[in-house]
């Protein structure tokens, strides 16, 4: 029995067909994957322009919100207008160009204007009217930085103790305790101010003795006030922060050679004067 051949035409006509075959599912995969990157870049185009659109949207929502806001209102603030001279200082001042403030507490004499000079000699023994004279004035201590708008920390006003009840002598009533619970106020005016104080301390203390008007720092400044509190002949209650301002009144006195009362009240209230 012979065996078949196969013919060089029989196996030419295979190929083909196989390369027909082979080149069709290599078109038909290539359609496939144009057609899948046309899907996806379309896609993503369509993603694109809706994420557009909606910024878009946004954006002009945004825009519509802010021109529908209610515009905002500024106010200025008025600048106060500067304070009037009080006119009791203002005499005082014509009168002499070193006051600088009017002390009084009531029921007392003590009812004068207050100077301040170059040093703590000349109205020791000067009146007001530049009279050489005893008694002198109720003076500033000259290490005081007086600010008749803003009163410092500590004012030390000075004044003698004389026989006929002038000047300080009314002062030293402060150590008696029946005067010192009922008569807690001292007023003091400056150009500007009128203010109220309350005293808190009276003792007695050794002419040679430094009483600061400057402190180190806060807290030297609280506890000055803390021991002056202490030192006190009779006992008020009072807290101390170191905004706080005081007024010391230093007259002499009798007690022992070199003697001196000093009475020590805090500020409680401050009238602007316009």
């Amino acid at each position: 029995m012979h065996k078949k051949r196969i013919t060089k035409l029989q196996i030419i006509a295979i190929a083909v067909a196989i390369l027909v075959v082979v080149g069709g599912c290599v078109a038909y995969w290539y359609q496939q994957e144009n057609r899948r990157i046309t899907a996806a870049t379309a896609a993503a185009e369509e993603a694109a322009a809706l994420r557009a659109a909606r910024q878009l949207a946004a954006q002009r929502l945004k825009e519509v919100t802010v021109k529908a806001k209610r515009p905002i209102r500024t106010f200025e603030r008025p600048t106060p207008p500067p304070p009037e001279p009080r006119p009791l200082v203002l005499e005082w001042q014509a009168f002499n160009p070193d006051t600088v403030a009017y002390l009084k507490i009531d029921d007392t004499k003590v009812d004068y204007p207050v100077v301040q000079g170059t040093d703590n000699d000349y109205y020791l023994n000067h009146t007001i009217d530049h009279i050489r004279a005893t008694r002198g004035s109720i003076f500033l201590d000259m290490h005081v930085k007086f600010d008749p708008l803003e009163l410092p920390r500590h004012l030390l006003i000075h004044g003698h103790h004389m026989r006929d009840g002038s000047m300080f002598q009314n002062v030293t009533l402060y150590k008696e305790r029946d005067f010192f619970y009922s008569n807690p106020v001292i007023r003091f005016e400056t150009l500007y101010l009128e203010t109220l104080w309350e005293v808190f301390a009276v003792y007695i203390c050794d002419s040679s003795e430094y009483v600061p008007v400057v402190f180190r720092d806060d807290d030297a400044y609280v506890s000055y006030l803390q021991k002056t509190q202490e030192r006190s002949m009779y006992p008020v209650e009072m807290g101390f922060t170191a905004e706080d301002t005081i007024m010391t009144l230093n007259t002499c006195s009798y007690e022992f050679q070199g003697a001196h009362t000093l009475v020590v009240a805090k500020l409680v209230e401050t009238r602007w004067t316009y």
